[in-house]
């Protein structure tokens, strides 16, 4: 009886370190602001915002490298933003998209899983 009392309490404390070991990437969270504010990112779930000025903004991101760009250029193209070069050869992930006269730089790259970077010009 006391063998199995002292497995579950230790059951129940792994299981304790293992909910408090999660996903904590050591950036501070900032408020989004505008133009990205406007642009209704992907930044709701699992990702933390640690950068956001006029010209950029980081971000980085529990998912995995492909999905985030996937989510990305997706929710860019549903405000009207068109796809241009598009590079994926190496670790990190390039992607340009304009919208009329305005032209993003889109970065993917390993940071805490996955970091992005996107530059307004």
């Amino acid at each position: 009886m006391r063998k199995l009392l002292i497995t579950k309490v230790g059951i129940a404390l792994l299981a304790l370190l293992m909910i408090n070991c999660g996903w904590k990437p050591e950036v501070t969270a900032v408020p989004m602001t505008a133009p990205w504010s406007a642009m209704n990112l992907p930044v709701k779930d699992n990702a933390i915002v640690w950068k956001s000025e006029s010209n950029e903004f980081r971000a980085v991101h529990k998912e995995d490298k492909k999905s985030v760009t996937k989510n990305y250029t997706e929710a860019l193209k549903s405000q009207g933003w068109q796809l241009g070069k598009f590079d994926q050869s190496g670790d990190r992930y390039y992607v340009d998209m304009s919208k009329g006269t305005e032209k993003l730089n889109l970065e993917f790259y390993d940071f805490n899983n996955t970091g992005v970077v996107i530059t307004k010009q």
